[in-house]
């Protein structure tokens, strides 16, 4: 009977010890469970630390790629356009500086010509110059035959013949066409400069020079007006 009740008491009596190990045992599980957590969080950092780096090494090369090709394109294209668009805007800076040299030298070719014609008047000498005549000889006014001006001139020509033997009657106080002639005419050039003379003169001894110079180059009328042939 003690026996029985000796091995009863024996049997639920736990030693420390157990306790001890169990209490271990659950720490180096929680502690392992822990550090095999951190372990993992690290790995996987560590992957996708390793995958933004390779990431950003790609797009780096891109980068540079794509600056290293951009520089070398538009490098052509800034050659190219040194050696056409400088010829383009050479060649316009050359029209440009002709036309201003060719706009220059028709005003001084007028001013030339206006020294040798003498000035010009927009009135017609209305006095009479007895026994004085023109010849009939362009030479000898320094001009050329007419039977050698541009056809621009010669086609011109029966239209001023028209306006100045209407005018001059009006003006010399002439009834008849056949009172006003023209008694010579002829041209001359200078530079860019054309000029045209025509000497009329009346059956009162009446005489004037039309005189009218152009621009060839525009055919613009420089100067137009009458000239006396043998002064007041």
């Amino acid at each position: 009977m003690n026996m029985i009740n000796n091995n009863t008491h024996s049997t639920k009596k736990i030693p420390p010890l157990y306790w001890l190990l169990t209490v271990v045992m659950m720490v180096v599980l929680i502690a392992g469970g822990i550090l095999f957590n951190q372990h993992q969080k690290r790995q996987t950092e560590l992957q996708l630390a390793q995958l933004a780096l390779e990431q950003s090494k790609v797009q780096k090369q891109a980068t540079a790629t794509q600056a290293a090709s951009e520089p070398a394109e538009s490098g052509f294209t800034g050659i190219e356009s040194m050696v056409e668009n400088p010829e383009s805007e050479s060649a316009d800076s050359q029209e440009e500086d002709e036309v201003v040299a060719g706009a220059i030298a028709a005003v001084d070719n007028a001013k030339a010509q206006d020294a040798s014609i003498g000035k010009l008047s927009s009135e017609v000498d209305g006095e009479y110059h007895e026994g004085k005549t023109l010849s009939s000889n362009a030479s000898r006014y320094g001009l050329k035959p007419i039977k050698t001006a541009p056809n621009d001139l010669k086609s011109t020509i029966p239209n001023i013949d028209q306006m100045l033997a209407s005018h001059l009657m009006n003006v010399w106080g002439r009834s008849s066409p056949d009172q006003v002639s023209k008694r010579v005419e002829g041209w001359s050039q200078q530079g860019n400069t054309m000029t045209y003379r025509a000497a009329w003169d009346s059956d009162r001894y009446q005489c004037t020079w039309y005189v009218m110079s152009w621009d060839k180059n525009s055919n613009q009328v420089l100067n137009e007006g009458y000239q006396s042939c043998f002064g007041h």
